[in-house]
């Protein structure tokens, strides 16, 4: 697990084809490296509530200085991220935020065939109105919680052997702290384990099956009641490298999701976990990713059976100059289990493009374009909303 390389330290750290900051850090000696940063955005977002009628627009300032610290000491790779991000809203100062992230990692290759990693997250953030707990809600103040994880896995084989087997873990904690009218329900503990197989049958191609189990325990009883249970997921499929063009993996099987109340019945359903990667150009990086899964719900029904799709495309014209893409697909279908009403479906679609103007190796000045919109069987969930943006990402 590699949960601390979020996409703000990659970009600080690593050369993308739509990102030049490739800032040198500041040299710690031992091979420690700080490599502090700082973005600031300003938005217009023509509805932050996702009304489907009698939309608010707001602009919005956001300021995100970051920071990250690694440390490669051989056979040891230690790793620190964190953010702090300050929102301002001149529509409604009450749906200011501040919210932080705190990653910590670290990676061990004990011999040439076992390695282990360690990694924890702590995270301070919001639903804003109109959203998650708050969805169809304008006058309550956002929603604030604190998401914990601490996960590890261990790995034993090689890029060389037949075999490599890999097994892994994590505890993950959700806790609301206001709005206990809309949020107590939703807290809970997730416990996973799993095991992943690769075998080798080309110098480019392994075939792969996985095993993974969950265990969800809500605090109150009414969520108790409609959610405590077990998700077990099997996969098989495959991962790839071709001449370092194309890479990716895909594993296909079914996820059952079991509840232990004797009213609500058990459900099964195709899952899939897809990754493709084409670099045509070293400029130029397609990405597609798609899966089915069964996720948690802030909103009706026993769990939610989630589908989602994302291509993303990055392209860069010269040092100067480039451009990223991107268009997703989100279908969030909300189960119902326990024959009290009907499931609730609906469907997200996003578009976005952004222009980068980088002078040097330590900024970034960005312009985007994002259009959103909604379908719901749902009365009144249907929405629409455009946010403009400019901004610039500094990095030392």
């Amino acid at each position: 697990m590699k949960a601390w390389q979020l996409p703000l330290f990659a970009m600080a750290s690593v050369s993308t084809a739509a990102y030049a900051v490739q800032p040198d850090g500041i040299m710690l000696g031992s091979g420690v490296t700080l490599l502090p940063g700082v973005e600031v955005s300003i938005s217009d977002n023509s509805n932050i509530y996702l009304q489907e009628n009698d939309e608010t627009s707001s602009s919005i300032t956001a300021i995100r200085p970051n920071v990250a610290l690694k440390a490669d000491m051989g056979v040891t790779q230690l790793n620190a991220y964190y953010e702090l991000t300050s929102a301002s809203y001149d529509a409604d100062s009450d749906d200011n935020y501040l919210d932080q992230l705190l990653t910590l990692g670290g990676d061990v290759e004990m011999t040439s065939r076992q390695a282990i990693g360690l990694d924890f997250s702590l995270k301070k953030g919001h639903d804003p109105r109109g959203s998650g707990s708050l969805e169809g809600q304008t006058t309550v103040d956002p929603s604030e919680y604190t998401d914990t994880t601490f996960g590890g896995d261990y790995t034993y084989g090689a890029d060389s052997a037949f075999a490599n087997v890999t097994v892994y873990g994590s505890l993950y904690n959700k806790e609301y702290s206001n709005n206990p009218t809309a949020t107590d329900d939703l807290n809970y503990d997730k416990t996973t384990v799993g095991a992943e197989l690769g075998l080798k049958v080309s110098s480019a191609t392994r075939v792969l099956f996985e095993v993974r189990s969950a265990g969800l325990a809500y605090d109150t009883d009414q969520a108790k009641d409609d959610k405590d249970g077990s998700i077990m997921t099997l996969l098989a499929g495959a991962s790839w490298d071709i001449a370092g063009k194309t890479t990716g993996d895909f594993k296909i099987g079914t996820t059952s999701r079991d509840f232990d109340h004797a009213d609500v019945d058990s459900d099964s359903r195709f899952a899939w976990e897809i990754g493709v990667t084409w670099t045509p150009r070293t400029y130029s990086i397609l990405n597609i990713t798609t899966s089915e899964s069964a996720n948690e719900t802030t909103g009706p029904g026993n769990y939610n059976a989630n589908q989602y799709t994302a291509v993303t495309w990055d392209h860069t014209f010269s040092p100067l100059w480039a451009l990223k893409a991107n268009l997703s697909l989100n279908k969030d279908n909300f189960v119902v289990l326990d024959n009290i009403g009907s499931d609730r479906q609906d469907k997200t679609t996003t578009m976005g493009v952004t222009g980068i103007y980088s002078p040097n190796k330590i900024l970034d000045v960005k312009a985007g374009l994002e259009k959103a919109s909604r379908t719901s069987n749902s009365t009144g969930l249907d929405y629409e909303k455009q946010v403009l943006s400019v901004g610039i990402d500094l990095a030392f």
